[in-house]
């Protein structure tokens, strides 16, 4: 599996912002890699829709996520940025068949690291929010020129007035 050259598999694709369009390319069972770029990912929650994750540069993602075969939450993607992706489609025909091994290891990969993704959203979000979201905008300081800041607090899941302090906070101790 060393040897695998995958070039023959995976399809570059961009987007400019807005929010994505499931029929402009078909990402169903892709695994991908963010080139460049920044990605929201939006759920209706309540009748709202709420950010819980975000992609950016050499993050992996996977498109079950927004998958209507298993989207009940009416995920989708919002690019905050035009991104660059590379995606690699894990159930393809020729794929599978090319590399049956290797197909199948990351198909496994995949569900995994699906599992793994969402627990650590929901253990950073509900340990102490506070602390994560003082890091978190520490961490990500450039998504503050790009994303709305009600899609911040809305994915730290926190009032925008606290979202106000805890900037403060952030960049005062800097």
């Amino acid at each position: 599996m060393r040897n695998v050259k995958l070039s023959d598999y995976v399809h570059a694709y961009s987007h400019l912002p807005g929010k994505f369009n499931p029929q402009s390319i078909d990402v169903h069972d892709c695994v991908g890699i963010v080139v460049r770029g920044l990605i929201g990912v939006k759920h209706k929650y309540e009748g709202q829709d709420s950010i819980t994750h975000f992609y950016q540069q050499g993050d992996l993602f996977l498109s079950a996520e927004i998958d209507e075969v298993y989207n009940r939450q009416g995920s989708y993607w919002q690019f905050y940025k035009k991104t660059e992706m590379i995606l690699l489609p894990l159930k393809s025909s020729v794929w599978k068949r090319d590399q049956p091994q290797l197909a199948s290891a990351l198909h496994v990969q995949a569900s995994l690291m699906a599992a793994f993704t969402y627990q650590k959203y929901i253990n950073n979000l509900g340990l102490d929010r506070k602390l994560f979201s003082i890091c978190w905008l520490r961490s990500n300081k450039s998504y503050l020129g790009v994303v709305p800041r009600v899609d911040i607090a809305n994915f730290l899941d926190i009032s925008r007035s606290s979202l106000k302090s805890f900037i403060k906070i952030a960049f005062n101790d800097e």
